[in-house]
């Protein structure tokens, strides 16, 4: 199957134990990996994505149902739906019309996702109104919708709350598999739930639920502090690369790229499953 699906799965099983641990990071990595190895389009990896999530919230999620905070939850719904409807539709049109756009903002993504491990907001004395949760939830749908990554708006949200470290984990990952949930929906009724999903989340599935396990089971040794600054050194070279390549590409297309109707052509690579 080559060692291109090795390197995926790796990936997979990284991020998923680094989102058992700290609350997110599957989607991140997993991305980040298929674009880096060039092994997959984002738009497949990211339906995939919502299968994993749903398989990292029946092991993270469903054991620790009493740590949700199920009305930050229902809150956060509330802007994030919408969205995501709006994300799904905005990565049809990258998708069609623009890849490197699509590849610069999700480095930019991954980046922002290393800022967000290390970032360490003060609590507030009480927690945010109605409207912060909506609002970060409606930000958080774009990105979900986009990538099945509304990770970094949200983590900000309820990390900065008068929380548990606990609930704020468990809440994190309750919103990521309602996120999961609403968007295969959206692309179900949409008829791209295609074979190449469903390939790479049947490999995926496993991995994700073992690493996950193994997350909550066995926490790394090391402080939480050397982890997270770890991680952030791996997704801001990865960022960093998927962001300056994508530039680079954007800048290429300007200067040779035009159309006679002055439109940006893009060339679009040929994509298949994660090395099958």
């Amino acid at each position: 199957m080559g060692d291109s699906l090795l390197m995926f799965l790796a990936a997979v099983a990284f991020g998923a134990y680094v989102q058992a641990v700290t609350g997110f990071a599957l989607g991140i990595f997993v991305l980040g990996a298929v674009v880096l190895l060039d092994i997959s389009s984002i738009a497949i990896t990211a339906t995939a994505l919502n299968f994993m999530t749903l398989a990292t919230g029946s092991v993270v999620v469903l054991p620790r149902l009493r740590s949700v905070h199920w009305r930050l939850v229902m809150m956060t719904l509330v802007g994030l739906m919408p969205m995501m409807v709006v994300g799904v539709l905005a990565l049809n049109y990258l998708s069609a019309h623009s890849q490197l756009m699509l590849r610069l903002l999700l480095g930019l993504l991954v980046m922002a996702g290393g800022f967000v491990l290390v970032w360490r907001p003060r609590p507030r004395e009480k927690l945010s109104g109605r409207t912060s949760f909506i609002s970060m939830g409606a930000v958080g749908g774009v990105l979900g919708g986009l990538f099945s990554v509304p990770a970094p708006p949200l983590v900000y949200q309820l990390y900065r709350q008068p929380l548990s470290v606990l609930t704020v984990r468990a809440t994190l990952i309750a919103l990521f598999s309602a996120l999961g949930i609403g968007r295969l929906v959206v692309v179900g009724l949409e008829g791209d739930i295609s074979e190449q999903v469903l390939q790479i989340s049947a490999f995926s599935i496993p991995v994700v639920l073992v690493a996950a396990w193994l997350g909550n089971r066995f926490p790394p040794r090391i402080s939480d502090t050397t982890m997270r600054r770890s991680v952030f050194a791996l997704l801001m070279v990865a960022g960093g690369f998927i962001t300056f390549t994508s530039m680079t590409g954007l800048a290429g297309v300007g200067v040779s790229g035009t159309s006679r109707t002055g439109e940006i052509q893009v060339a679009r690579p040929t994509v298949s499953p994660v090395g099958l």
